[in-house]
């Protein structure tokens, strides 16, 4: 029987300092206990933890080592049933070991135990947030840690995939350069030998242009002379047919005054006899003059003696 309790108290022993060595696993995975100090400053978080842990290994190793003495030590210690084991035993006045209470203390006890047992569980279950909230910050900083460095990879990889392309994108083009720098050389000495042909048969040109601008221009020359004189003799002949115009204008000008002239002395003439004949009648009228009965007979005589007149000059 009390093997079967020595060997229980050594697997609860074990069973919590294996626990406690994983929680203070945990909680040193931290980075920040290095430079976490208490109040005053004379140690770290990670320095207590390491120290925890150490005493803790020391636990195990003494377990391994003397299971029986540390559990006869625990047996001496503490009570011998399951809740014995829990609570510390208590001398009485008397000097002897006492086990059992009466019922007042024992419900004091119990109320004792129940308060201790509910903070032990606040505290387990604050100590699980914390592990938790501990693991979490761990876990996304490790994530972080995971993420900077599969980005830096991919960076890195990327950049050099980057470097790479451009290395070829730079090749091609110093070789299309180069092609371009050898056409343009070629392009170059072909257009000098085509400027230097062109400049030749410019130059034979411009020689047959200004022999031909010689020839056309004394060739000019004479037809500007002919046309100089024949601009001179037009120019007198103007000269002379503006002086036949003029001419021709005062003639004309002359030919009706004495068209004038000539109608009104015709109309004169016409006005005269017009004139006679109606003084004619007149004296025919009238009797005047020859007309008159003394001149009737002088006329009849007068006119036997113009006939007898013309008949001798026929």
């Amino acid at each position: 029987m009390a093997d079967a309790r020595f060997e229980e108290s050594i697997l609860i022993i074990r069973a919590i300092v294996a626990e406690c060595l994983r929680k203070l696993e945990i909680l040193s995975w931290c980075e920040k206990n290095a430079h976490l100090y208490d109040s005053t400053r004379t140690y770290s978080i990670a320095k207590l933890l390491q120290h925890r842990n150490k005493g803790l290994h020391s636990i195990v190793i003494e377990l391994s080592e003397n299971p029986k003495h540390l559990a006869s030590e625990s047996c001496s210690s503490y009570a011998t049933t399951s809740l014995g084991s829990v609570i510390p035993r208590d001398d009485s006045a008397s000097g002897e070991d006492r086990i059992y209470y009466d019922r007042f203390e024992y419900m004091d006890r119990c109320k004792k135990v129940h308060s201790l047992a509910k903070k032990h569980d606040v505290l387990k279950f604050q100590c699980h947030e914390l592990n938790h909230q501990l693991h979490v910050a761990s876990q996304i900083e490790i994530a972080k840690q995971r993420f900077v460095a599969f980005w830096e990879s991919a960076r890195k990889e990327q950049l050099k995939q980057s470097i790479l392309l451009d290395v070829q994108n730079l090749r091609k083009k110093q070789t299309f350069i180069e092609g371009e720098r050898t056409n343009a050389l070629q392009a170059a000495g072909i257009i000098d030998q085509y400027y230097d042909w062109k400049l030749a048969s410019i130059e034979s040109e411009i020689e047959n242009w200004m022999n031909r601008f010689d020839r056309e221009k004394e060739e000019q020359d004479a037809r500007f002379q002919k046309a100089r004189a024949t601009e001179k003799y037009w120019n007198e002949l103007s000269q002379i047919h503006e002086q036949q115009v003029r001419d021709i204008g005062l003639l004309e000008v002359d030919l009706e005054r004495w068209e004038e002239d000539a109608k009104f002395k015709v109309f004169c003439h016409r006005m005269a006899t017009k004139l006679q004949a109606w003084w004619r009648g007149v004296m025919v009228r009238k009797g005047f003059g020859k007309f008159g009965t003394a001149g009737r007979n002088r006329g009849i005589k007068g006119k036997g003696k113009d006939k007898k007149a013309k008949k001798t000059r026929k």
